[in-house]
């Protein structure tokens, strides 16, 4: 499977498939039908990528791979949403 150039910001939807990924945990099921937008896409599989998707405007976060995911490649895309400095989900060292 090949990345589009801009995943960032797309809206996507979580496949239904009849044996889901080993990977999927009762969170992942949860959101199986649902629309998020990508947040972003994890370097490394080039082919399937790690994606983070938010859902519930952003509130619920969970990881994806590309394959599991339709994108929306006629949705808005949306750039508008300003994410935390790099590192600000880490505890804070004293």
């Amino acid at each position: 499977m090949s990345t589009e150039k801009v995943l960032v910001g797309r809206p996507v939807s979580v496949r239904q498939r009849d044996i889901e990924p080993e990977y999927f945990t009762d969170v992942h099921r949860a959101w199986v039908g649902h629309t998020g937008r990508v947040h972003a896409v994890v370097p490394g599989d080039k082919d399937d990528p790690l994606v983070k998707v938010g859902f519930a405007d952003g509130t619920q976060i969970v990881f994806y791979r590309l394959s599991d995911l339709d994108v929306d490649r006629h949705g808005e895309l949306d750039t508008s949403k300003k994410h935390g400095a790099r590192g600000s989900h880490l505890p804070k060292l004293s």
